[in-house]
């Protein structure tokens, strides 16, 4: 899902940027208000498994790939805040130091796949939270994600909607069951070995 430069025009990449520097700008306040010492650990290992996890990536279309995001996830375990932060985090240095995603499409990318996986992915979670909902999300967030992925490339005439839709969502369908079963799998492993980590509070 990563958008490599070169595959947005200067509007969308503006326009996407913004959004996710307001994010950006949001989560860093709330989280210097409000964080606890005892999610920093938590946090620099949800780091390291979002980084690993999202460079193993497959080509799809136009440039575009399909790999295992871990938004969802880290937003459960974190909260929407600090999870949003973790993948951004790993989506820039993805980008910086292995040219995957663009420099001038991270706003695309961080939008894509942090602020749908952890904004709207914790969300449907909180409707019913259980371990299940959590995968469930993970699952229609990877697929939003592959929407708006299509829907940018559109915008930036790299391709004809109806044939970059398909081909996302047929790859990316495959990725959000095996997102959902990851999700719903290290939640469940977690939760048995650390149950604690269930009660800090999210932000």
């Amino acid at each position: 899902m990563h958008i490599p430069d070169g595959f947005l025009d200067i509007k969308t990449s503006l326009i996407t940027n913004l959004i996710s520097a307001i994010f950006i700008f949001i989560s860093i306040k709330k989280i210097n208000t409000n964080l606890n010492p005892q999610r920093i650990p938590l946090m620099g290992i949800s780091s390291t498994f979002v980084f690993t996890i999202q460079l193993l990536s497959f080509p799809v279309f136009s440039g575009t790939s399909v790999h295992l995001l871990g938004s969802v996830l880290v937003a459960v375990l974190l909260g929407p805040f600090c999870g949003f932060l973790v993948v951004s985090c790993s989506l820039i240095l993805h980008s910086l130091f292995f040219q995957h995603g663009g420099v001038l499409t991270l706003g695309a990318n961080i939008l894509n796949i942090a602020v749908v996986g952890c904004f709207l992915g914790y969300l449907i979670y909180k409707i019913y939270p259980t371990n299940i909902s959590a995968a469930f999300s993970a699952f229609l967030t990877t697929m939003i994600g592959a929407f708006l992925c299509s829907v940018e490339l559109f915008l930036s005439n790299k391709s004809p909607i109806k044939q970059t839709l398909i081909a996302m969502s047929s790859f990316h369908i495959i990725g959000g069951i095996i997102e959902a079963v990851v999700t719903f799998l290290i939640l469940n492993l977690i939760y048995k070995v650390k149950p604690e980590i269930k009660e800090l509070e999210k932000i």
